[in-house]
């Protein structure tokens, strides 16, 4: 008896379909799920990219036709771009938003000036 699945005359995905719903794991379909539509949701919130990869891990066990399946979910997902600012750090390494090695002028309201 081969040990080779033979193709069989179905239609395209039917077989990886039929094996997700053979590991009755609700988690698993659960990470799916929140996976798309938190990668769609920061798609059209940021403009960025992303994906959700699903990995599925076969592993034979002993002689038999015994197999180990390991589903492993992963997401990227793209996030808003934080702004750069320009400061300064001084000589303890704290960020300052004036250069702390030159006086700051005073630029104020003006001052009312009395004539006589």
């Amino acid at each position: 008896m081969s040990s080779k699945i033979s193709p069989a005359d179905a239609p395209a995905g039917e077989r990886f379909f039929r094996a997700l719903q053979d590991l009755h794991d609700p988690e698993l379909l659960r990470q799916l799920d929140e996976g798309i539509t938190t990668l769609t949701a920061a798609v059209l919130e940021t403009g960025g990219k992303g994906h959700v990869t699903l990995k599925i891990a076969v592993a034979k066990l002993g002689k038999e036709r015994q197999v180990a399946v390991k589903p492993t979910v992963t997401r990227q997902v793209p996030q808003e771009e934080v702004r750069q600012r320009l400061v300064w750090a001084d000589e303890q390494g704290r960020f300052c938003e004036n250069d702390p090695a030159q006086a700051l002028l005073d630029f104020d309201a003006p001052k009312r000036v009395k004539v006589d």
